[in-house]
């Protein structure tokens, strides 16, 4: 994380919670370079996996095929 008082990226997490909504995590961090302390809010960004085959074609990935081939190997 970049400090934003100096732009370094050497900063620490201070403290760390759940928001009120827990939909973000709210951290404490502080820059080791000039001390500034701020507040980040970060946010989990699920996004679909998808899965390129040898002939360039996409496909979602499948979770369930995935492990019937690990059982059959």
């Amino acid at each position: 994380m970049r400090c934003p008082y100096c732009g370094s990226t050497n900063t620490q997490v201070k403290d760390s919670r759940p928001s009120e909504d827990h939909t973000t995590i709210r951290r404490r961090r502080v820059c080791a370079d000039c001390g500034g302390r701020f507040t980040t809010f970060e946010r989990v960004q699920l996004r679909e996996l998808t899965v390129i085959k040898r002939s360039g074609r996409r496909m979602p990935f499948d979770r369930d095929k995935l492990m019937r081939s690990v059982q059959i190997a």
